[in-house]
């Protein structure tokens, strides 16, 4: 009955598969030991027909979801699977084992199999060793009990993670025992102190930190110590391996803890001053022992961080940049960690995003403020002024609206003009970088009331030629009393004024004043009369 229940147990466990398994790194398995690790059963079985438990531990560890390498220097099984490697040598004992992970010697056989020599475990690099040891210390030693040489070999395997800064855990057996009948001197109670001296050795390293698990082969693999599980005096037959694989897979699944697996999170591009599209880092990690919402993630920017990167409770990433107009490449690195095995073993592992923000043309923008009062008559001057964050951009400007009193100059910024009547009107100047544009409304109140009135339709003052270049002519209406010229630049800055006192024309010699070319803005104030109007010299 409980042989059945092992192979039902086996079956199951071939056929169902976790939800989501990514390419996971095999966790290499060291099988330690002699002629059981290496599958002798009674003598009739070749090299190549040699399983012992290792195949069946492969098909269930595969079944679990697991991605394994068995290793070491040994092969032995090769007709029933390709992953044969193995470290059991028939014939070893404690202190055989202990030589050989100091400098890959074979004692038992005399042969050196590392050449040179060198430690073993760094030859190949185990995660999990599966150490069945003793048999034959029990068999042909005058004092089995000692368990020196096992410590020893455990405190190899701690030195190898001191200097490889690797984690290895050993599955430790308290070994399997005699076939039955058990009769004194047969090795069967030698067998049964000789496992609890292990126990008590290993639960005293296990207290000190040592990584170690206990797997009472003896009991706990539901061995009948006769023909039904034993081929001879010291081996096991095909089902007893069986129970030992059994037994060896299910401490490997409770206590073991695998590294979490990230398939590849693809690389974002979004555009400057936007978020990145959502990304659920769920859809990218597995792990066998844990559910999704029991890891848990972490990211860290390389170089000046550059985006706001938040990570939400569903693990839902957002990216955006922290500066604005930001553009670029930022490389961030993700890292998501489990919660290990019965409080111990928490692993992680990362992957690299490199987020690429994407440059966008920005409308440019006016960084000026117009001047939105006047009085009438008086000069009105705005000069303007835009930027654009763009590098390169070139800015033109125009205006949309404008009243008829007013004229944009455009290549100097500024919009000038002198009102002739009270009111309100409507300004709306244009900045285009040739991609986009930005306008800038705003409504100029003409306000005050003025002692004269304006000149109307009739021509009454004059000023010709105008364009003017050598000089012009100011042609005044009769009048009596002084008449008063000012000329001003675009800038409203005042360049000339003349007083006239009875004469009814103006001659000004554009040298002789030092008018250059450009265009100038003149008012006329007569006794009871203002005229505005626009000079050009060229």
């Amino acid at each position: 009955m409980k042989q059945t229940t092992c192979i039902l147990v086996m079956i199951t466990l071939l056929f169902i598969q976790p939800d989501r398994i990514y390419s996971q790194n095999p966790v290499k398995i060291m099988p330690l030991g002699n002629s059981i690790t290496q599958g002798w059963t009674d003598g009739s079985l070749l090299e190549n027909q040699m399983k012992g438990y290792r195949y069946d531990l492969k098909q269930l560890l595969q079944g679990a979801g697991y991605s394994i390498d068995f290793t070491g220097s040994e092969s032995s099984g090769s007709a029933y699977f390709t992953d044969h490697q193995h470290a059991g040598i028939g014939g070893s004992r404690d202190q055989y084992v202990a030589r050989l992970l100091f400098d890959g010697y074979d004692e038992r056989n005399d042969v050196q199999i590392l050449v040179p020599a060198r430690p073993y475990l760094d030859e190949y690099n185990p995660d999990i060793i599966l150490l069945h040891i003793g048999t034959n210390d029990v068999t042909h030693e005058a004092d089995p009990g000692s368990i020196q040489q096992v410590s020893a070999i455990l405190d190899l395997v701690d030195q190898y993670e001191s200097r490889s800064d690797r984690e290895v855990i050993v599955f430790l057996a308290m070994i399997i025992n005699r076939k039955k009948p058990w009769v004194a001197g047969s090795g069967y109670q030698t067998t049964v102190d000789f496992n609890i001296d292990i126990k008590a050795m290993a639960l005293a390293r296990i207290a000190a930190g040592d990584k170690l698990v206990i797997v009472d082969m003896e009991h706990d693999a539901g061995f009948v110590y006769d023909a039904t599980d034993m081929a001879d005096n010291l081996h096991p037959n095909a089902a007893g391996y069986l129970k030992m694989a059994n037994l060896w897979h299910s401490s490997i699944v409770n206590n073991y803890n695998t590294a979490p697996v990230i398939s590849p999170i693809p690389d974002q591009i979004l555009d400057e001053d936007s978020s990145c599209n959502p990304v659920s880092l769920d859809d990218y990690v597995s792990d066998i022992q844990d559910q999704d919402g029991d890891l848990s993630w972490s990211v860290t920017q390389l170089g000046t961080p550059r985006l706001d990167i938040t990570l939400d409770e569903d693990n839902i990433l957002s990216a955006i940049p922290l500066e604005t107009d930001w553009f670029g490449s930022q490389t961030a690195v993700f890292t998501v960690t489990d919660n290990g095995k019965n409080g111990k073993y928490v692993k992680s592992v990362s992957d690299t995003i490199v987020f690429t923000v994407l440059p966008v043309n920005d409308a440019p923008l006016f960084t000026s403020d117009p001047i939105l009062s006047i009085d009438k008559g008086q000069l009105y001057t705005y000069t303007f002024s835009a930027t654009d964050v763009d590098p390169g951009d070139i800015l033109k400007y125009d205006a949309i609206e404008l009243p008829a009193w007013l004229t944009l100059y455009a290549d100097s910024k500024l919009l000038a003009g002198i009102p002739p009547q009270q009111g309100n009107f409507e300004v709306i100047l244009r900045v285009t970088d040739g991609f986009t544009y930005t306008d800038q409304p705003f409504i100029i109140e003409v306000i005050g009331q003025s002692p004269v009135t304006d000149a109307k339709g009739e021509n009454r003052v004059g000023i010709y030629p105008n364009p003017a270049s050598d000089y012009f002519l100011l042609s005044l209406p009769e009048h009596s009393g002084n008449v008063l010229f000012n000329l001003f630049d675009i800038t409203g800055k005042p360049v000339l004024s003349r007083t006239i006192c009875s004469s009814c024309e103006l001659e000004i010699v554009t040298g002789q004043e030092n008018l250059l070319p450009g265009v100038y803005f003149y008012k006329v104030i007569m006794e009871r009369e203002i005229c505005t109007g626009k000079l050009v010299i060229n």
